[in-house]
């Protein structure tokens, strides 16, 4: 895991940007991110960040399903945006 200065987290994505998990805060990992395959190494696009602090979905790169995090659960998940 990469905890960096220059680690962001999920929530810092523009819709249509695409990253990569290199780790997640500080901190016990909820399970429901494990079970989600929000794991290290994999690569999303972010595609809809709804209003009000509202979910935040995201595509996971070879999965046809989305993923809806709630803010705090993407704010725990660091990322590495890919150019």
């Amino acid at each position: 895991m990469r905890t960096t200065i220059q680690n962001k987290s999920i929530s810092h994505l523009r819709k249509g940007e695409t990253a990569t998990i290199v780790g997640y805060a500080p901190g016990e990992v909820p399970l429901k991110i494990y079970e989600m395959g929000l794991l290290p190494g994999v690569v999303f696009s972010l595609k809809q960040r709804l209003p009000l602090n509202g979910p935040i979905c995201l595509q996971i790169k070879g999965n046809p399903n989305g993923v809806a995090l709630r803010r705090a659960e993407a704010d725990f998940i660091l990322i590495e945006p890919l150019s």
